[in-house]
């Protein structure tokens, strides 16, 4: 998968209902308000006639307050929900972009530019889009339908012909925001797009500071990184800049025109008998609310511009998530071994095979160790089981103990855990699992009794990438959670590789507890894990290792 990829529609967002809520409770807004400034006309018209009051400008005036207020509130709670929403749905759509890429490391570096400027998408980037989408854009059509609204009310409460001459005032509008918007929208993009180059550079120093240290590089990277920032501040000043310029000019232009325009029309139809004093001076106040658009404009334009721009770079990480070739799940056997691997062949990208013509037999029920040195396979072996890798050549067959296709689930060497809660991870596995059965996982994996003791138990927090547990407590959690999936082959790749010693012993009892009740591969270095095992196999030379 290389190149640019093509366009792609936007991602569904579930905010249309809030979009909706959000310019009607506009247009109840925009309605309350003019209904309020004819009703202060109402009053000037008694008061300067010397007559009694009446109901029509404190009717009027009240009906105004009420649908005012209510049309405030309900957009306010409209915009933020539709904001919320929105902004976890992005996140989804990219974490499943993110997944679909596959397994970093495999195909390409784990680390680098793509991983960083994909974290800074499924962060600031989500939360821009939500903010536009969920947030701005109900505003936005309801600001711009607002002079609309505006000009009916007048007609039909008012002067049908004073609500004509304001149309031909509205209809430059829409003129002036759409030219607005292309005025800014390149060097948005720009400025987007250097601020996730940022971002993928910060990243990437970030987890590679222990190689930046062991090569004394990491003071040569430091200076390009406040090159790369120094930069980074000259383009925002410059847009910024350049922004309030054409803020500030568009802002006098425009007020000036519309309430210029709303006056003139006041005086002359007050002028020609057609509407009283009061009326007129009402009609100066709702001019006013004309330049709703450009305010709304204005307030939310870094949001909107920024937004647009991030949503481009959402769609482009969706549609290149779907060029992804997928992997074929490895054939169902005839249930006589849990594992077949005949002639297997298997490499990433285009590189040369790190497995080349694998035979493998593994029974119903049977722990393997697979050993080697480092580099020969071992885990590319696992890959090819678990359907992360195609295989190249050869046959690769999972059989249930009754027959027919089996699941194989993968722990890596690298136990990932996800941000939230002990529970929260574990049902990633299996998301209608109760208390009583993530319990049991857990003290599969020797694990329950320390999250008892941890604050929350279940609902104990575990940090980014598990950075409150120790490397052991991570590890089996993430064997606890494999167990969960009740898959027919566990495949474990160096479990006790980094662990300390007490969470190896405990990892190794749980081996011996499940040998015999799930069909296990696992790849290792560890004499003691090799002792549990049924079958010691050296993947080098594809044979059994006497013990």
């Amino acid at each position: 998968m290389s190149g640019p990829v093509p366009s792609a529609p936007r991602p569904a967002l579930p905010v249309r209902g809030h979009v909706l809520a959000a310019v009607v409770c506009g247009w109840l807004s925009a309605a309350g308000l003019c209904l309020c400034h004819l009703g202060i006309g109402g009053l000037i018209d008694a008061v300067t006639a010397g007559g009694a009051i009446g109901w029509r400008g404190p009717g009027l005036m009240g009906a105004g307050i009420a649908l005012a207020v209510a049309g405030a509130l309900g957009r306010g709670h409209a915009s933020g929900a539709g904001e919320a929403t929105a902004e976890i749905a992005v996140r989804e759509r990219i974490h499943e972009a993110i997944l679909a890429r596959g397994p970093l490391g495999r195909s390409r570096p784990a680390r680098g530019p793509v991983t960083g400027s994909l974290a800074s998408l499924a962060t600031e980037g989500a939360a821009k889009v939500a903010a536009w989408r969920g947030g701005f854009l109900g505003e936005l059509i309801a600001a711009v339908t607002t002079p609309l609204v505006v000009v009916a009310v007048v007609a039909v409460v008012a002067d049908p012909a004073a609500a004509a001459a304001l149309l031909a005032v509205v209809a430059a509008v829409p003129l002036v925001i759409g030219g607005f918007q292309r005025l800014f929208r390149t060097s948005t993009a720009g400025y987007q797009a250097q601020s996730r180059r940022l971002a993928a550079q910060f990243l990437e120093s970030i987890q590679g500071l222990r190689l930046l240290t062991l090569l004394g590089a990491a003071g040569r990277r430091s200076r390009l990184l406040a090159e790369e920032s120094e930069r980074h501040r000259r383009a925002t000043m410059r847009l910024l800049a350049g922004n309030q310029v054409v803020l500030l000019v568009t802002d006098v232009a425009f007020y000036g025109a519309l309430i210029g325009a709303g006056t003139a029309v006041a005086l002359v139809r007050h002028a020609a008998g057609a509407i009283s004093l009061g009326t007129a001076i009402a009609l100066v106040l709702i001019s006013l609310l004309l330049t709703e658009p450009i305010g709304v404009v204005g307030r939310f334009f870094y949001i909107a511009m920024a937004g647009r721009a991030a949503e481009r770079q959402v769609v482009h990480a969706i549609a290149g998530a779907g060029e992804r070739r997928a992997v074929p799940p490895p054939e169902a056997g005839d249930g006589e071994a849990a594992v077949e691997l005949a002639g297997v062949v298997a490499g990433y990208g285009d590189g040369p095979a790190v497995l080349d013509g694998v035979d493998l037999r593994v029974g119903h029920g049977e722990m393997v160790a697979l050993v080697g040195p480092s580099g020969v396979g071992k885990s590319t072996l696992l890959s090819v089981l678990a359907g992360e890798l195609a295989p190249r050549a050869g046959t690769v067959r999972l059989s249930a103990p009754g027959g027919g296709p089996a699941r194989a689930v993968l722990v890596p060497q690298r136990a990932w855990l996800f941000t939230g809660t002990v529970a929260g991870n574990l049902r990633l596995a299996d998301p209608d699992a109760d208390e009583e059965r993530m319990w049991w996982a857990l003290r599969q994996a020797h694990l329950a009794e320390e999250v008892e003791a941890m604050p929350g138990g279940l609902d104990a927090r575990v940090g980014e990438e598990g950075l409150t547990l120790s490397g052991g407590q991570a590890q089996r959690l993430a064997l606890a959670r494999a167990l969960l999936t009740d898959a027919d082959v566990l495949l474990l790749d160096e479990p006790t590789g980094h662990i300390d010693g007490r969470s190896e012993r405990l990892i190794i009892d749980t081996l011996r507890r499940l040998r015999g009740t799930r069909t296990i591969l696992v790849a290792t270095h560890s004499a003691a894990v090799m002792e549990v095992a049924d079958r010691v196999v050296e993947l080098a030379a594809a044979r059994e290792v006497a013990r």
